[in-house]
This record gives structure tokens, C-alpha cells and sequence, in this order.
């Protein structure tokens, strides 16, 4: 294991470590100088604000990486490294896209309901994790599909907004259903397509939302 003696901020070696410990708070950046006069250099110094305290950036990633190996996580590190270039609209370097991947991992993203990327993350890379999720299926005003949040997207919403799950945008919606439509599948490796998700939750929600002042619209 990489950096087994390292000697995190606070004393803590890296068998104790937790991701809690090493979770990115936000990043630090200072000029550090050495020399005096025409001879004095400037050296940029860049690092990452722990529970720990303070670690030098190119150290907490290396860091990061020896905790996710030690828990059997690399493959899971590997599925967000993917995630992430598959939603890489800025067009960020490869090491930046890494980078991000380390923070969302140390921070447990993909166990956070709230996360605008649960459902179709989880679906996409471990589906058993939703057959125990709040699920709720909700129409929104942007785009007429039926499409899957959780209830925790749902209690954040910001002035009566949530995240679409087909567009991005935030936009008001209407909840068609709560917890598991009758008929879908469960979400297993053989029915967790996006493309089955929105064909499936589209279904049923239009089955049971028949007064739904969409339906007009939906006759048209």
C-alpha cells in the first residue's frame, strides 16, 4: 500500500485514516519564498483543508487513493472517474477529471440521496443500492417525460425547484408517484438502463396519473 508510514496532520498514520479524516474541505494556496532580494524566489504552494488540518495537494490525492485501495474501492473510484469525463462539459484535463473524482470519492457522494447524480450513477454502477431508495417519480415543467428522484432531492428543493432528471435544469414539478411503480422492474443489472428507466417510469406514471391536467396535452 502506498504511503503506509505517512504521518497524516494530528499524528494519525494512514491504517487509521478514514475518508472522513481526509474529506476536501476546499483548497489552499499560498507563495511561499525563499532567498532575499534579486536572489529571493517565489514558489506556489497548493493543498487541501482536512478534518486533519493541511496536505499538500499532489500528497492527499496519493493519500486518497492508498484509503480507497485498502477498502477494496478501486473499482469503484474507477466507475467516477468515468462519470466524471462522461459529464466533463468545461473540457478539464484528464489529471482535473481524476482530481474530481478523488473529492467525490472521499466525500461518499455516491451515497448521498441528495446528490443530483445518485439515481443514475447508482443505477448505471450499483444497482442494488436503489431497491432500498427513496424513490418518487415526478413530471417536470421542463420536459413532459416521467423521470425518477429521491425523496431527499425532493426535501432540498430550492423555492419549490429540484434538479430535472432528464435536462439538468431546476424547474417546479409535479410528484406522480412515491416508492416503486407497480410493474417496474427492480433496478438489477438487466433493467437499470437509463433508456428503461425513463421508458418504464413513463409508462406507469402516465397509467397512474390519468387525471393529470398533462394527459390533455399527452392526446394532442
Amino acid at each position: 500500500m502506498k504511503y503506509e508510514n505517512y504521518r497524516l496532520p494530528g499524528g494519525k498514520t494512514l491504517s487509521e485514516a478514514t475518508f472522513e479524516d481526509i474529506r476536501w474541505q476546499y483548497g489552499v494556496f499560498r507563495c511561499n519564498s525563499t532567498g532575499a532580494g534579486r536572489d529571493k524566489k517565489y514558489t506556489p504552494w497548493r493543498a487541501v483543508k482536512t478534518k486533519l488540518g493541511e496536505i499538500e495537494e499532489c500528497d492527499w490525492c496519493k493519500l486518497v487513493e492508498a484509503v480507497i485501495e485498502r477498502e477494496n474501492e478501486v473499482p469503484l473510484l474507477n466507475a467516477l472517474i468515468q462519470w466524471c469525463n462522461e459529464h466533463n462539459y468545461v473540457s478539464a484535463s484528464v489529471s482535473e477529471m481524476r482530481k474530481e473524482a478523488l473529492q467525490l470519492h472521499a466525500s461518499r457522494i455516491f451515497d448521498n440521496p441528495q446528490w443530483i447524480g445518485f439515481i443514475p450513477f447508482n443505477a448505471k454502477y450499483r444497482p442494488e443500492i436503489l431497491n432500498t431508495a427513496n424513490i418518487v417519480f415526478v413530471r417536470m415543467a421542463c420536459c413532459p417525460e416521467a423521470g425518477a428522484v429521491t425523496q431527499e432531492q425532493i426535501d432540498r428543493a430550492c423555492s419549490g425547484q429540484i434538479s430535472c432528471p432528464h435536462c439538468g435544469r431546476w424547474n417546479s414539478f409535479t410528484i406522480l408517484e412515491r416508492g416503486s411503480v407497480p410493474g417496474t422492474y427492480p433496478f438489477d443489472s438487466e433493467h437499470t438502463s437509463v433508456e428503461h428507466m425513463e421508458h418504464m417510469t413513463k409508462k406507469e406514471a402516465d397509467t397512474n396519473d390519468a387525471d393529470s391536467p398533462w394527459e390533455e396535452d399527452d392526446e394532442l
